[in-house]
């Protein structure tokens, strides 16, 4: 195959996709055409893929360039982006680079000065500006966009053309001076690019009305705001605002609610507090004069009084900002004449009310709030600040105050003239309001705090219209039993005869409730119901059932980067395996499902945003770019990268057919997870109702920066992955987090993966000492001769505590007492350790090959034989104790299972009111189940194998 043009060049790339190979073909075609610009480009990219060294790619590219045919724009885009990743990789894996040098531009002026017609020119300038926004090269961007605009302009294209080469040029600019912000000294640079995109931008808003740049819509007036903005020149774009353009003054009438919006967003986004204020008071003057008003203001511009407060509390002491909004009420809502009970006025008053003064009692407002709007659903999250704020007697009458008005509404509903959807939602706003009361803001250690819990849950679980979809009582009977099952685990018990962890039969109730709750949704519309029911079932290790339930979420592309990790977080050491059998769900494939929805979204964007300078969006550029990064830097395809090549692993597989990381993904990684997805009935001040939902909770980076250095790192090299240790966990912190994140102090690690932690410090210098012979490490003999003494006891202490957990033939124990059978934090524990494990052996073989078989390593004389097969042996010892608990508790759920669960869902005060919801068929069914998902949960740990 000659490789002597583009399609040829893609067709040879398909037929040799392994790097290896088509590197070995390289090598032969370049001997017949040693000049092939193809060729050679192929050659340079297949350099980074093996690791060659940065002068000998760069070299390549070079070659390449000197060569006829090289003027093909997609051969040059390729070589661009080739040399893009080289130089990132000679800068550390810096990964703000500005451009790629003025060589390539060179070649690609040459390369436009041999094109005869424009529009060939055009073209060429707007494949160089796609290919360096792909690659975020933006002083290469902005050069391309600069001949490009130079063409257009010069031409005698449309006005359009001209004005979208215009606001372009203001777009490529900006991107690069915010980029020269960042670069060592490219302050001066910014202040003058940043100078110039605001001089460009005042030369379309103050041109005349025939001059083919002049603003024409709102969208020029919006990506004017959020030029000054980014900059933070607020001030001076407001000033520009203030006084328009003749010719502009039509335009900003017509559109001066969007104007105040940004007039109130811009400043609060910068932070420029005195701005902000001064806007705010100006809009409430309008509001005043009655050019705008109250009403519409306070239910559609909230954010003018939210706004307003922020600022106050930011730039002026105490007393002077109880001063101004004291005369914002009284000018505004004039209180001796307020009687108004609408929604959106009452509430801005008691907000506005509540802050000017603290302390003050608003049980008379709550009381006259709720007796009109309590028919509302969103009268809980109204009045829940104001409630919190009560006095503890206070709040007691209020609660009997809404007793009592429940009880009048109950006698009217029942004489039919209370609409029965108000009595619905009255009835929920009740119940959501107990539980806020007696749960949410009662303090936990009471023993009677329990009894506390009963009453709502009783009131919940006996509502006619729980079976309802999106049932407010369902969820609230949920969340007490989780916080049952919390206050019960946090409890101080006697140790459990058999080391197990304390029975788990409230979080059972609650699960089974959950699962009962979305059988009973027929159309499956509550996504959030579902999702809860599946995160449950996780935490009970039940990942059949859960996956089944998951299947109901119908989760849309745009959210799966945003809820997915609730049940796919540390799928590897939970069901690795996944399940067999009807409505079976395999983990890897789920895992890849998720990160192929973030690629294709990625890829939408890409569509958009890299069309071509012709078409390219200039006012929603920055908006797609920041939602771009969001996928493609999202933490969940990075949890979800990672499990899957701990999938890999535990099942001894190969991680060839798993993507390549791309090193930019790991640049300001975005955490996009919804963590208000679930409906919260908790107190403003607590962090709602995740940690007793998800205890186990979801990773954050720095859990990802922990993973990749402390068992990713050393698997690579141990599993023959790669040659080198990289640690880019480390890497992550340094140079990919901005300066701006606010560091994680906590690793979201299991206890499991903590107690794991130890035994991977150790396997990590022996990896680093046996393979780097400049290592620190190895200037410490103390640390290896400590090592060795350690790391045997270490695996002889794991292999004694997972004895302890092995479940004898009979408990002669009550069914509703018989311990936990099924949790994740089991499965979590027998991964773990099998990771350890199977680590440990590959390391024993590469000690025999690397060391003892070795006639000069410098550990040759410390690593005894002796030693290297105690660690095997021990390790062996070991592995066959965790299976043994794994047979143990496979053998109970067997004989005893679903009579457990179904005695255990019996149990206590909570067992028995439950029994208004399920029936003893509905318990039967679902035990049966579980019993199934248990067995498959438990039996995936036996398939792993030491070797």
């Amino acid at each position: 195959m000659a490789c002597n043009s583009w399609e040829k060049l893609c067709k040879a790339q398909r037929d040799y996709p392994k790097p290896k190979f088509a590197d070995s073909f390289v090598q032969k075609s370049l001997k017949k055409t040693p000049k092939n610009p193809f060729l050679l480009a192929w050659k340079a990219r297949l350099g980074l893929t093996l690791n060659h060294g940065h002068n000998d790619v760069v070299n390549l590219v070079q070659q390449a360039w000197e060569q006829p045919g090289v003027d093909d724009v997609r051969l040059l885009s390729y070589l661009y982006q080739i040399l893009a990743e080289a130089t990132r990789r000679d800068q550390g894996n810096n990964l703000n680079i500005s451009g790629v040098g003025d060589g390539n531009l060179k070649i690609w002026q040459r390369a436009a000065k041999a094109l005869g017609r424009k529009e060939d020119r055009q073209e060429l300038w707007s494949a160089l500006g796609k290919v360096a926004l792909a690659e975020e090269c933006w002083e290469d961007f902005r050069l391309a966009v600069f001949h490009y605009s130079k063409e257009t302009k010069d031409s005698t294209g449309s006005v359009s053309a001209k004005k979208h080469a215009h606001f372009t040029q203001i777009l490529a600019i900006q991107l690069a001076a915010e980029q020269q912000r960042g670069l060592p000294s490219g302050e001066m640079k910014s202040k003058l690019q940043s100078d110039l995109a605001r001089r460009l931008m005042k030369q379309a808003y103050e041109a005349a009305p025939d001059d083919p740049i002049a603003f024409k819509d709102i969208r020029d007036l919006r990506f004017m705001g959020e030029i000054f903005a980014r900059q933070g020149k607020c001030n001076e774009l407001l000033e520009h605002w203030d006084q328009p353009p003749a010719a502009l003054q039509d335009l900003m009438t017509r559109h001066q609610g969007d104007l105040w919006d940004m007039r109130i967003r811009l400043p609060k986004n910068s932070g420029e507090w005195s701005l902000l204020e001064s806007q705010c008071l100006a809009y409430i003057e309008r509001v005043i004069s009655h050019q705008e008003s109250l009403r519409e203001t306070c239910a559609w511009r909230q954010d003018v009084w939210t706004s307003l407060l922020q600022a106050a509390r930011a730039t002026r002491v105490k007393d002077d900002s109880i001063r101004l909004i004291s005369d914002v009420i009284r000018r505004t809502f004039k209180p001796d004449e307020f009687q108004t009970q609408d929604r959106s006025l009452r509430l801005a008053y008691m907000k506005l009310r509540q802050t000017v003064v603290p302390g003050t009692t608003m049980l008379a407002d709550c009381e006259a709030y709720w007796k009109a709007h309590a028919n509302l659903i969103t009268c809980y999250a109204d009045i829940r600040p104001f409630v919190e704020a009560l006095s503890r007697e206070d709040r007691h009458a209020f609660s009997n105050f809404v007793d009592a008005e429940w009880n009048e509404i109950f006698k009217l509903s029942a004489e039919n003239k209370y609409p029965y959807q108000d009595v619905v939602t009255y009835h929920g706003n009740r119940l959501k309001l107990s539980y806020l009361l007696w749960i949410s803001l009662t303090t936990k250690p009471s023993s009677k705090w329990q009894d506390y819990m009963e009453v709502p849950l009783s009131i919940a679980l006996t509502a006619p219209w729980l079976r309802s979809p999106k049932s407010s009582e369902g969820i609230v009977g949920i969340y007490i039993l989780l916080q049952m099952h919390r206050n019960a685990m946090h409890n101080k018990e006697d140790a459990h005869p058999f080391g197990t962890t304390p029975n788990s039969r409230l979080l059972l109730q609650a699960t089974m409730l959950a699962r009962h709750l979305v059988a009973c949704d027929k159309e499956k519309q509550d996504r959030p119901l579902a999702l809860l029911a599946a995160r449950m079932h996780l935490n009970l290790g039940l990942g059949k059932c859960a996956f089944q339930l998951y299947s109901h979420t119908k989760c849309k592309e745009m959210l799966v980067h945003t809820l997915s990790p609730y049940v796919l977080s540390r799928i590897s050491l939970t069901h690795p395996f996944g399940a067999k059998g009807y409505q079976g769900f395999s983990a890897e494939e789920e895992l890849g499902k998720a990160v192929g929805t973030m690629e294709r979204m990625e890829r939408k964007i890409d569509d958009t945003l890299y069309a071509d300078l012709q078409s390219l969006p200039w006012d929603q550029a920055m908006e797609l770019l920041g939602m771009k990064r969001k996928f493609k830097s999202s933490l969940t395809k990075h949890i979800c990268n990672v499990e899957r090549r701990r999938i890999s692993r535990l099942k001894g597989e190969p991680i060839d057919n798993l993507p390549v990381v791309d090193p930019g993904s790991y640049r300001h990684i975005s955490d996009n997870v919804d963590r208000s997805v679930f409906p919260n009935y908790e107190h403003s001040r607590s962090p709602g109702p995740l940690p007793y939902i998800m205890p186990n909770t979801i990773p954050n980076i720095n859990w990802l920066c922990e993973s990749l250095d402390t068992w990713d790192a050393s698997s690579r090299l141990l599993y023959r992955e790669t040659q080198t240790r990289e640690l880019q966990g480390a890497w992550i912190r340094s140079a990919a987090t901005p300066q701006s994140h606010i560091k994680e102090t906590e690793h979201n690690m299991t206890p499991a993966e903590s107690t794991a932690h130890g035994i991977w410090d150790y396997i990590n210098s022996i990896v680093e000492m046996m393979l780097l012979e400049d290592s620190p490490r190895l200037a410490s003999p103390e640390l290896l001769s400590s090592i060795i003494k350690v790391l045997p006891e270490e695996i002889h202490a794991m292999r004694v505590a997972m004895e302890k957990l092995r479940m004898p033939g009979a408990t002669n124990l009550k069914l509703e007492d018989e311990p936990t059978m099924f949790h994740e934090n089991m499965l979590i524990s027998c991964y773990t350790k099998f990771e350890v494990l199977r680590a440990l052996i590959k390391l024993v073989e590469h000690i025999r090959e690397k060391v003892i078989n070795s006639k000069t390593h410098n550990m040759k004389a410390k690593l005894s034989k002796d030693w290297v097969n105690d660690i095997e042996s021990k390790t062996k010892i070991c592995f066959e104790a965790i299976r043994d608990v794994a047979q143990s508790y496979i053998k109970l759920i067997e004989t005893k299972g679903q009579a457990a669960i179904k005695a255990q869902i019996r149990w206590g005060k909570t067992g028995e009111i439950l029994k208004e919801v399920l029936n003893d068929d509905d318990v039967d069914f679902y035990a049966a189940e579980y019993v199934d998902s248990a067995l498959q949960a438990w039996k995936g740990v036996l398939q792993v194998k030491l070797k």
